[in-house]
C-alpha cells in the first residue's frame, strides 16, 4: 500500500489544475473557501500523480474517475484509490486491494459529538487517556472503514471491533490523525 501526503501550504507544490478534468475544476471553482478548493485539487492531483507513476502515463492520462457516491475509482487498472483532506493536508492511499483513508487535523471537539458517534466500549477507551487524540484516532478509523466498506452508520464502525480480515493502521503526523483501513 502506498500512502502520500500533500501539503497545500507549500508554494512549490501547488496543485496542478491542468491534470484535472473540466467537470472537477468547475466543482472546485464553485467552492466558497480557497482552502477547500486547494485541498480538493491537491487530493486529485496527488491521486493522479500516484496513478501515473504506477501506470507509466502522465497525470492527465491517469484513469481517475468518481463514482455516483463521490468515491475515486481507477477503472481497468486493478488499483484502488482513497483520498482525504483536512487542515493543510491531503492524503491519498493506492493499492491493489480495496483501501480507505481518512485524515483529520487534531483539534478540540464537542464532547456531545463523542457521545453521539462512540459506542460504550469506545467511550471507556477515550476516558483512559488523552481523549482528544483518542477521539480523532477513533473518528479517522470509522471514516476509513466507511470508505473501505461503504457501510455505516459510523456508530457501528469501530477500530475496537473490526470486521473479519480487516486491518487499521493509525498514525499522528503534522498535527493530524490518519487512519488507513484495508482488507487483509
Amino acid at each position: 500500500m502506498e500512502l502520500r501526503w500533500y501539503d497545500i501550504l507549500q508554494k512549490d507544490g501547488e496543485p496542478d489544475w491542468s491534470v484535472v478534468g473540466e467537470e472537477r475544476r468547475r466543482r472546485a471553482d464553485a467552492m466558497r473557501h480557497d482552502a477547500d478548493r486547494l485541498r480538493t485539487m491537491a487530493g486529485e492531483t496527488l491521486a493522479r500523480r500516484m496513478l501515473a507513476s504506477r501506470l507509466g502515463c502522465t497525470a492527465a492520462e491517469a484513469p481517475l474517475q468518481w463514482d455516483g457516491n463521490g468515491k475515486p475509482v481507477a477503472p481497468g487498472t486493478g488499483l484502488y484509490v482513497s483520498i482525504s483532506h483536512s487542515g493543510a493536508y491531503a492524503v491519498c492511499a493506492l493499492d491493489e486491494r480495496p483501501v480507505g483513508v481518512d485524515i483529520e487535523a487534531i483539534r478540540t471537539f464537542d464532547p456531545r459529538l463523542m457521545r453521539r458517534v462512540c459506542s460504550e466500549e469506545e467511550l471507556r477507551y477515550l476516558n483512559t487517556g488523552d481523549s482528544t487524540h483518542r477521539f480523532w484516532e477513533l473518528w479517522t478509523a470509522k471514516e476509513a472503514l466507511f470508505k473501505l466498506t461503504g457501510h455505516g452508520p459510523l456508530l457501528r464502525l469501530s477500530k475496537l471491533a473490526l470486521p473479519q480480515d480487516t486491518a487499521i493502521w493509525y498514525s499522528q503526523c503534522h498535527g493530524c490523525a490518519v487512519s488507513v483501513a484495508q482488507y487483509l
